[in-house]
C-alpha cells in the first residue's frame, strides 16, 4: 500500500507539471496573438473646412499644421486607445490649433479612427473680411515699350492675388504671406522669368497690393547698329540713323533673355521707326530688322523700296588691256529705276569716266523672266546704239551677268561675288581680254 501511494503521488506531480506547461503555452499564444493583431495608427490625414472662403494654399498649410499635431499625439497608438480617449484627443487638438490660428475660430474637431486615421476640422471665419482687392504693378527701370510688353506677359497676375485674398478674414492675411510668395515666384518663372517681383500688402476691407518688378542679369549693355539698303544709297540712311539708334538704345539695361523671347516683336517695333516716316511711305520703303540678343547686342536694319531703285557705284578695273581708251579704268555709275509691276520696270544709267571726263546715258527696260533671272535692253542716248543683257542671281552673294554691246559687237561675261554690303568683285571676260573689276556701293 505504501508503494502504491508513492506511485500515485508521482503521477499527480507529473500531471501538475504537464498542466502548468500547457497553461504557459496557451498564455504565450494568447499574448503573441494580442500583439500581432493590435491595430495601431500608421498615418494621420486631415481635412479642413470653413463656413467661408479658404484659399487652396492656405487650406493646405492649415491641414499640414493639424496633421503635425495629430501625428505627434496619435501615430503609433492603438486604435483602441484612440477610440477610448477620442473626446480628449479632439479637445486637445482643438485647443492647440486654435492658439496658433488667426482669423478663424476652430468650431469642431472630429477624429475618425482607423489605421489611416482621419481628422476633420471645421472653422468659423471672423467677420472682418476682405471685400475688394486692387493690384498696382510697377516696373522698375524699364522703358515704356518694355514695360508694355512685360505687363502683357503678366496681365493676369491680379487674379493670383484675388484667388488667395478675396473674402479672406483680414486677420488671416499673415497665413497667406508664404503661400503668395511661392505662387508669385512660380508665376514669374512661368510668365516672365527674366524679372523678379516683390510685393507689399496693405490689408483692409479693400486690400491694396503693390508689386514692384525688377530685371535680372544678364542685361543688354551696348548696341552695335548697322543700317543697309540694296535698293537705295546707304548714305541716304544716315539721315535716319539717329532715329533708329534711339530706338535700339531703349533696350540697354533690359534682360537679354527677355529681348530674345520677344525678338520678333522688338524687330517689328524697330522697323516701324523707319517705315512709318512720311518719306518712307512715299518711296514704298520696307524695313527688315534682325537683332542678335546678347550683352553686346547687334542690330542690323535693311530698308528697301518696293517700287524704286537708286544706287551709286564705283567701278575700278585691274588688268584690263583695251584698245578703246574711252572705256577707262575707273567709272562712277548712277542707277535710277522705277518698278511698274512685281516683274517689270524702266531704268536709266548715268556713267562718268573721270580719266577723260566722259559721260554716258542709257535708258532701258527690264523684266524678270523667271525668279532670280532678269533680262534688260537699253539704248545709249549719247552714242546711239543698243545694248542688252541678262543677270542670274543664283546664290545670296553670287551672280552671273552677260552683256552685249551692238556698237563694237562685244559680248561680256562676268561672275560677281559680293564681299560685303559695300564691295563686290567681278571676274570679267569679253571677246578680247580677261580681267578683274572691283565694284564699290555708296
Amino acid at each position: 500500500m505504501k508503494g502504491l501511494g508513492i506511485v500515485h503521488c508521482n503521477l499527480i506531480k507529473r500531471s501538475l507539471r504537464i498542466l502548468m506547461l500547457a497553461m504557459v503555452f496557451v498564455a504565450g499564444i494568447s499574448f503573441h496573438c494580442g500583439v500581432a493583431y493590435a491595430q495601431l495608427v500608421d498615418e494621420v490625414k486631415v481635412t479642413v473646412t470653413s463656413d467661408g472662403h479658404i484659399p487652396d494654399g492656405v487650406c493646405q498649410r492649415m491641414e499640414k499644421s493639424v496633421q503635425a499635431i495629430g501625428a505627434q499625439l496619435l501615430e503609433g497608438k492603438s486604435l483602441e486607445n484612440v477610440q477610448s480617449q477620442k473626446t480628449h484627443y479632439e479637445e486637445l487638438i482643438r485647443q492647440v490649433f486654435d492658439k496658433v490660428l488667426v482669423g478663424y475660430t476652430v468650431r469642431s474637431v472630429d477624429i475618425h479612427p482607423g489605421e489611416e486615421l482621419m481628422i476633420s476640422v471645421g472653422l468659423l471665419g471672423w467677420n472682418d473680411k476682405i471685400n475688394a482687392i486692387t493690384v498696382e504693378k510697377r516696373v522698375v527701370g524699364m522703358p515704356e515699350v518694355v514695360e508694355k510688353l512685360l505687363l502683357e506677359d503678366i496681365s493676369d497676375m491680379d487674379q493670383l492675388f484675388a484667388d488667395t485674398l478675396q473674402d479672406l478674414p483680414v486677420a488671416a492675411v499673415d497665413w497667406t504671406n508664404g503661400v503668395i510668395k511661392h505662387r508669385v515666384k512660380d508665376y514669374m518663372n512661368e510668365r516672365a522669368p527674366e524679372f523678379r517681383a516683390d510685393f507689399d500688402v496693405e490689408v483692409g476691407a479693400t486690400t491694396r497690393v503693390v508689386v514692384d518688378i525688377y530685371p535680372l542679369l544678364p542685361v543688354v549693355r551696348t548696341i552695335d547698329l548697322s543700317m543697309r539698303s540694296d535698293t537705295l544709297p546707304n548714305a541716304a540712311l544716315l539721315t535716319e540713323r539717329q532715329n533708329m539708334q534711339d530706338g535700339a538704345d531703349m533696350f540697354v539695361g533690359v534682360p537679354v533673355a527677355f529681348v530674345r523671347r520677344h525678338k520678333d516683336t522688338i524687330e517689328e517695333l524697330l522697323s516701324k521707326r523707319i517705315d512709318e516716316l512720311e518719306v518712307a511711305k512715299f518711296w514704298g520703303i520696307h524695313t527688315k530688322v534682325d537683332i542678335k540678343p546678347s550683352e553686346h547686342m547687334e542690330v542690323m536694319s535693311r530698308s528697301n523700296s518696293r517700287n524704286v531703285y537708286v544706287r551709286f557705284e564705283g567701278w575700278g578695273e585691274l588688268g584690263h588691256r583695251t584698245k578703246n581708251k574711252d572705256n577707262g579704268e575707273i567709272m562712277f555709275r548712277g542707277i535710277f529705276a522705277k518698278q511698274f509691276t512685281s516683274r517689270d520696270g524702266a531704268f536709266a544709267l548715268v556713267d562718268f569716266y573721270p580719266k577723260n571726263t566722259r559721260w554716258d546715258l542709257d535708258l532701258g527696260l527690264y523684266r524678270e523672266i523667271v525668279p532670280k533671272v532678269r533680262a534688260n535692253v537699253r539704248y545709249s542716248v549719247l552714242d546711239k546704239y543698243w545694248k542688252g543683257g541678262i543677270e542670274y542671281n543664283f546664290a545670296k552673294r553670287l551672280a552671273f551677268r552677260y552683256e552685249y554691246r551692238a556698237q563694237d559687237h562685244i559680248s561680256e561675261f562676268a561672275l560677281r561675288y559680293k564681299l560685303h554690303d559695300f564691295l563686290a568683285l567681278e571676274a570679267v571676260m569679253d571677246n578680247d581680254d580677261k580681267w578683274l573689276r572691283f565694284i564699290g556701293y555708296f
